[in-house]
């Protein structure tokens, strides 16, 4: 059966049972192994997902007659770190709730393409996702009147979302947390209406009854300027771990930045909130040249295709968070802001089940 990449695994095996005569989900987990908690069963891939130990992964990979491996790399809840630390006999679990992504529908024209005609489910790590070969917003609203959206009029959030996954690819883990960062930034721009840049009404308005719940179109419509800063963020976070910016190159950086906003027509305010971002990466001493330290050693390689390592303020463990929780700073989308630009004590968020 044709693997749809970031698939939930509720999503896979629901597919693979219908595959085989439509066997009921009670009937086909236990193919593969028993629940973990006494009287656990299957729920509906739509609202949560189940976890399998490495040994019922192993009966998995038989049934469906691929590699674990290659299971692994199609099914996000698959990976090593998601697995139960459960030793011995094929288990899993299904818990009601689960942590670290969430559950977006598939693209309807990707699923027909791989023969299905069921509702297929990513297990994503923010609440929406971009599907570049068909150009269609997708999200994890299950309300009637929330199907994909439709990208014809918005080309540059498609052509966003391609730049941000080549960003990724190239610096790999450090390359993530810039773009957490800038996410981050840009959702406290649009918490704040008054630092709302004016395209983003536009788009909006482009989008037509689907851009009338402005929450659930937020990420869509400021998806390029939050690319475009990732890279800005990225390149100076280069420079920074290889300890080779000064301080006058860094504020040179910031009126970059300063211009940049100006060109997108953000308020000179919005550029406090890009130095709380450097404020927490701050320039790091010139490295010693008597002998190499293991702190040299983890400074990045020269050259914009290498690998951009992880530093603090990020760690590898909020890497592997959902996409709102990755970043050092604290701004959510949604979130009700001080007059300091600070999360409001006793605030709300905009929160999304899986």
């Amino acid at each position: 059966m044709p693997f749809i990449g970031g698939e939930s695994t509720g999503s896979y095996t629901r597919r693979l049972a219908d595959l085989n005569g439509g066997i009921p989900d009670e009937e086909f987990w236990l193919m593969f192994g028993t629940p973990l908690r006494q009287g656990g069963c299957p729920s509906d891939p739509r609202y949560g997902d189940g976890y399998l130990n490495p040994a019922a992964l192993e009966r998995l990979a038989v049934m469906a007659d691929r590699r674990v491996a290659e299971l692994q790399r199609a099914l996000p809840n698959l990976r090593s770190h998601r697995l139960l630390s459960v030793d011995g006999p094929p288990v899993w679990d299904w818990p009601w709730d689960t942590d670290g992504y969430f559950l977006v529908r598939v693209c309807e024209l990707c699923a027909r393409t791989k023969g299905t005609s069921l509702d297929a489910y990513l297990a994503s790590d923010a609440t929406w996702q971009v599907c570049a070969r068909h150009g269609r917003w997708l999200d994890n609203r299950r309300e009637p009147g929330t199907a994909a959206l439709p990208l014809t009029a918005l080309p540059e959030v498609v052509t966003a979302h391609r730049l941000r996954l080549q960003l990724e690819r190239r610096l790999g883990a450090g390359g993530r947390a810039m773009f957490a960062d800038a996410y981050a930034i840009v959702s406290c721009w649009w918490n704040v209406s008054a630092l709302n840049a004016p395209v983003w009404q536009a788009r909006r308005r482009a989008l037509g009854r689907g851009g009338r719940d402005e929450l659930r179109v937020a990420p869509l419509v400021f998806y390029p300027e939050a690319v475009h800063l990732a890279q800005m963020l990225a390149a100076r976070e280069r420079r920074r771990l290889r300890r080779t910016l000064t301080p006058d190159e860094d504020h040179a950086w910031l009126e970059r930045v300063a211009l940049l906003l100006k060109e997108w027509a953000i308020p000179a305010e919005g550029l406090d909130v890009v130095e709380i971002w450097a404020s927490r990466h701050p320039l790091l001493p010139k490295p010693r040249r008597i002998r190499q330290t293991s702190t040299m050693a983890e400074r990045p390689t020269c050259g914009r295709h290498r690998r951009l390592p992880v530093h603090a303020p990020h760690t590898e463990q909020t890497l592997e968070a959902t996409l709102d929780k990755r970043s050092c700073l604290p701004w959510k989308l949604g979130q009700m802001i001080t007059t300091e630009l600070f999360p409001a004590p006793g605030g709300w968020t905009l929160g999304g089940r899986t």
